[in-house]
């Protein structure tokens, strides 16, 4: 992720627990701690007040607040579902779809479940496609987080046997329950 897309991104649908203690924006990938979430509102908030200084006139001012308001409590909503949410329980995948995407050098993984799906279960998200990074996800204590990040890693050393002997390396890999 690019620093300068997350900070364009206005996070639409909301944040997902991610790790021990983060949240992950599932459109830009962004992760932001407690804290930083928290300050993801107030900054709402300070636009919102700023409004107030605008001089009265043909109504535009009244139309910006209303927009401004609706955002800060967008912003709440999301941060006080988050808050008030228990920690996802394990839930076992039916299927990780793992596709290798060149232009940006990730791993785009999405996480298929049983129907119902749980409500707050990680099922799309994006791992650099970096040893390191892919081997620091394998030790999160996010249980799918750990199951990911091995196929990933499993994935990974497959393509880079592959490439390394010349050949061409598949895309995307699918793994299914029984592989998990």
């Amino acid at each position: 992720m690019k620093p300068l897309e997350s900070a364009r991104c206005q996070h639409p649908g909301g944040f997902r627990s991610f790790g021990k203690a983060g949240f992950l924006c599932p459109s830009c990938g962004e992760e932001l701690d407690e804290y930083q979430l928290l300050r993801w509102v107030r900054e709402a908030e300070v636009a919102r007040d700023e409004t107030y200084s605008l001089k009265e006139g043909d109504g535009f001012r009244e139309i910006v607040l209303e927009e401004r308001q609706r955002e800060v409590y967008r912003r709440r909503r999301v941060v006080y579902g988050l808050q008030n949410r228990p920690r996802r329980q394990m839930v076992r995948p039916e299927m990780i779809l793992v596709a290798y995407d060149p232009q940006k050098d990730v791993y785009d993984c999405r996480v298929f479940y049983k129907e119902p799906r749980p409500e707050n279960a990680l099922d799309r998200f994006a791992i650099a496609a970096e040893t390191g990074r892919i081997l620091e996800l394998r030790s999160d204590p996010e249980f799918i987080l750990r199951i990911v990040a091995g196929k990933v890693a499993e994935f990974h050393a497959e393509r880079e046997g592959i490439s390394g002997g010349g050949g061409q390396a598949p895309g995307r890999r699918v793994f299914y329950a029984a592989e998990l």
